[in-house]
């Protein structure tokens, strides 16, 4: 039997939950993100814990409180719903797995179950309109990283912006 072809779904992700604790720690992990904010370190740890994670989390967990569905997140039902949607439509021939680049589920858990599933090549299909330094720029340099660590690391094959 041949190895299954991988698929590998990528969006930008979403806090756990739309408590703040799990809206700080999304927003923290986002926005810490050089291809995020721009700007040298030290300047970039002001504004996020100066600036923007002291007030910030309340409104974006109002926000989410408010688009939350009993099933979770909407970017995550939708998804998972999609993951699942392709996989069916693939066969028994592929293997998809969906991956958010922040939160989870994560890129290193995604690329490395594709490895063990014994891939040899993941098609990496970001879910973004178009392409920016920080939303697939960045997406991709974890999942090359992630790769990279492997010891048959899987060939990389991105499908371009839509």
């Amino acid at each position: 039997m041949s190895a299954p072809r991988a698929v590998l779904l990528v969006n930008l992700g979403t806090p756990a939950s739309p408590r703040r604790v799990d809206v700080r720690r999304y927003l923290r992990e986002f926005l810490s993100d050089p291809r995020v904010i721009d700007l040298p370190a030290p300047l970039r740890a002001l504004l996020l814990y100066g600036v923007i994670l002291p007030f910030r989390p309340r409104v974006a967990a109002d926000a989410y409180a408010k688009i939350w569905t009993r099933e979770g997140s909407p970017l995550l039902v939708h998804g998972r719903a999609l993951r699942d949607a392709l996989a069916t439509q693939l066969g028994n021939g592929y293997r998809v797995e969906l991956a958010m680049r922040y939160g989870a589920p994560s890129l290193d858990l995604a690329v490395e179950t594709l490895a063990r599933s014994g891939s040899e090549s993941i098609l990496v299909v970001p879910l973004f309109p178009q392409y920016a330094a920080s939303s697939t720029g960045s997406a991709l340099e974890v999942i090359y990283q992630r790769a990279a660590r492997l010891w048959n690391p899987p060939n990389v094959e991105v499908l371009p912006p839509y």
